[in-house]
Formats: C-alpha cells, sequence, structure tokens
C-alpha cells in the first residue's frame, strides 16, 4: 500500500479500509466542550478507529508558560501511539470534524519523525455522507514500538520569535477579529504578535470541509517569504498546523510551528502586544 500524501479521499481510505499496516486515528474534538469528541467517537467512528484527545493525548498538561496547548512530552506520546499500533511501517490516517485537530496529529508524528501519515479530506462527515461503515464498537489493535525521532528544525521557540531577524514573519492562523483584539480571547489578554500577519486557518477548506486545490492554497500564501523564513502560530499552536497542513498540500514546505503561540507569547509580562 502507498499511502498518498498528505491528504487521503474518503474513496481510498474505503478500499485500503482493513489493509494490515493501515492505523486510524479519530482526533474529533470540541474546545467548548472538551468531552463532545470521545462521547463522539464512542457514538460512532471509523471501523478499526482508535481515539486520541487534544488535551489528553496530543497536548502535555498546562504550566505557567508554554501555552494552553504544549506540546506532548516525545516519550510520552510515543508510548500512547505504540500501543495505537503505530510503528515504523504504519500508514496512519488521521480525521476529525473540522480540520484543525487532525492537522495537530499530523504534525506531531512527523515532529517525532514519522512521515507516513494523512489527513482524512474532510473528515468524518464527508466519510458519513458518503455511505461508508461507522460503528460504534472499541478497537484493539495490537500494541507496537514507537520511537520518537524528535525534529527541532520543525519548531522555534519563544525566545527566537521574539528576537527573529525582519525577513522572519509570523504567521498567525486565527480568525480576524482574535488577531486584531477585537473579539473574546481564550487567553488573559487579546491581540497579536508585533508584526505577525494574519491568515485564517479556516479560508483553506471548501464549504463541505473538503481542503482547496493546491494551485488555491498556494495564493493564500504567495505575498510571504519563503516557508523556511515562516514561523507559524494561532491561539495555541493548533489551528496552526492547519495553515501548515495547507502549506503542505501546496507543495510549501519548510515552515515552523510556534508551539505555545499567542497564549504562550501573552503569559510573559514584557513580550509587546499587537492589536
Amino acid at each position: 500500500m502507498i499511502l498518498p500524501k498528505p491528504l487521503v479521499t474518503v474513496a481510498w481510505l474505503a478500499e485500503h479500509l482493513h489493509d494490515a499496516d493501515l492505523v486510524i486515528v479519530d482526533c474529533r474534538f470540541d474546545l467548548g466542550q472538551p468531552d463532545a469528541g470521545r462521547h463522539a467517537y464512542a457514538e460512532g467512528h471509523l471501523p478499526g478507529a482508535v481515539y486520541f484527545d487534544l488535551d489528553e493525548d496530543l497536548s502535555a498538561p498546562t504550566a505557567a508558560h508554554g501555552g494552553r496547548h504544549p506540546l506532548p512530552e516525545p516519550q510520552v506520546l510515543a508510548q500512547k501511539l505504540g500501543v495505537a499500533g503505530v510503528t515504523p511501517g504504519a500508514q496512519v490516517v488521521v480525521y476529525d470534524n473540522g480540520g484543525q485537530y487532525a492537522a495537530r496529529c499530523w504534525w506531531l508524528l512527523r515532529w517525532l519523525g514519522h512521515d507516513d501519515v494523512a489527513v482524512l479530506d474532510g473528515g468524518f462527515q464527508v466519510w458519513q455522507a458518503a455511505g461508508h461503515p461507522v460503528t460504534d464498537a472499541p478497537s484493539q489493535p495490537e500494541a507496537r514500538t514507537f520511537v520518537p525521532h524528535p525534529r527541532s528544525d520543525m519548531t522555534a521557540l519563544m525566545t527566537e520569535v521574539r528576537t527573529r531577524p525582519d525577513d522572519v514573519v509570523v504567521v498567525d492562523a486565527r480568525a480576524a477579529e482574535r488577531f486584531a483584539g477585537q473579539a473574546s480571547s481564550l487567553d488573559p489578554k487579546g491581540g497579536h504578535i508585533p508584526g505577525a500577519v494574519n491568515r485564517p486557518w479556516q479560508e483553506s477548506l471548501n464549504p463541505d470541509g473538503t481542503w482547496r486545490t493546491p494551485v488555491e492554497l498556494a495564493a493564500r500564501f504567495k505575498d510571504l517569504p519563503e516557508p523556511g523564513q515562516q514561523i507559524h502560530s494561532c491561539g495555541s499552536g493548533v489551528t496552526a498546523c492547519a495553515n501548515l497542513l495547507a502549506m503542505e498540500i501546496a507543495g510549501l514546505n519548510g515552515a515552523r510551528l510556534y508551539p505555545g503561540s499567542w497564549s504562550d507569547w501573552c503569559s510573559y509580562d514584557d513580550n509587546p502586544v499587537a492589536k
């Protein structure tokens, strides 16, 4: 089996659903109702899928700094991936109900050195609308060993963001109102990192939740510096991964993630705020 990357269609997944080396991860989540994704999984999920929770599995516990969704410790996430059946050679497909949480899982796997991962285009709703099977049966994958190889060149520290040269741009994935500090914030302060540009992540999606074409996605970032001179941010390092996925679809590789994003930036009193 050759896994298309970074997206797979529901038709492709339906054809390969029972392949022995396939691992499916359900990442559905709702920031306003943290238990909603787990309940949705219990009610019905793709056959064989395991569930990864944004707060409990795809993030580390919060602290004074690091943001609302710090990166998980590599060994902790590696152990969970192994229990889910992920090992070298495994072909991983991740899905959600919106795009951003699957993108977070996709990015994390690649950050840990596992490149054989793709996002289900359109997620659960497109799968279900196409009439493909859904089950409430719990999944019991055979546990494997996953050895992480973190890629530090995929991330940028807060100090790097603060001292970045003029030719490096911060790309903020939040909605325009939150970027401008005009909407209620999930964080103590509203606004954005000075000098950042706004590219709301949801503008990469079609009305049905599938991703726009590579040409359309490339156009969203065409006026920015080369990917290697971009640091992507959002509220807490989640929706920024959706912009990084959009760039990957467009063939624009090499941009970095500021994992703590705005929620980390504004936790330092001496960091400036723009609105």
